[in-house]
């Protein structure tokens, strides 16, 4: 029997997961942190950049709702992206409690947006971050005249994460960046009986 995919999108804010989906047609089958927040606390300007409303009182209603969609969908057997950083620090791996809940009859994959970013040859050396932060800073300003910016705090935040994160290994990895791969695996989710 196929195994039904689970997509986690990997990156800071701004490192293309949002327009991944959407150029895939992937939205109806996408669960997305920053959508919930939208929907609970809006949205608002900060000296005139539209920005979502970050309110931590309702952090633990977003996680709830959160993994409600997500455990509704696992249940129901469906396709799911998760539209999500999926990083975080201080030995905490949201991947790893995402992989709690889900079923054997599910194969994890994450698609990675962030590593197109950084230098092949040298990822992690301080030049490569630098300029991968120069591209997420022009990208979110580029995105304030779309739809929303993210706090730039946040995104340098996730770009220390990203370094010293670890990928469990029974979770296939993916660059955005390898065409054909993300291709497989978007059509194993549009065409998913």
């Amino acid at each position: 029997m196929k195994k039904i995919p689970l997509i986690l999108m990997l990156g800071p804010q701004a490192s293309g997961k949002s327009s991944f989906i959407k150029m895939n047609n992937l939205q109806n089958y996408t669960i997305s942190g920053d959508e919930i927040r939208i929907r609970l606390n809006g949205i608002n300007s900060n000296n005139g950049h539209t920005q979502i409303n970050f309110v931590p009182q309702t952090e633990s209603i977003v996680w709830h709702i959160f993994y409600e969609e997500l455990d509704t969908r696992l249940q129901n057997k469906l396709p799911t992206v998760i539209d999500n950083t999926n990083l975080a620090g201080h030995g905490f791996n949201p991947i790893s409690d995402i992989l709690k809940r889900v079923p054997v009859d599910y194969q994890v994959y994450v698609i990675d947006c962030f590593k197109p970013l950084l230098d092949s040859k040298d990822p992690f050396s301080e030049e490569s971050l630098d300029h991968a932060l120069k591209t997420l800073v022009q990208r979110n300003r580029d995105r304030e005249y779309r739809e929303y910016s993210v706090n730039m705090d946040i995104i340098k935040r996730f770009v220390g994460y990203y370094k010293d994160f670890k990928i469990p290994d029974k979770v296939k990895v993916i660059s955005s960046a390898d065409l054909q791969q993300a291709q497989d695996i978007i059509d194993m989710v549009l065409n998913y009986r």
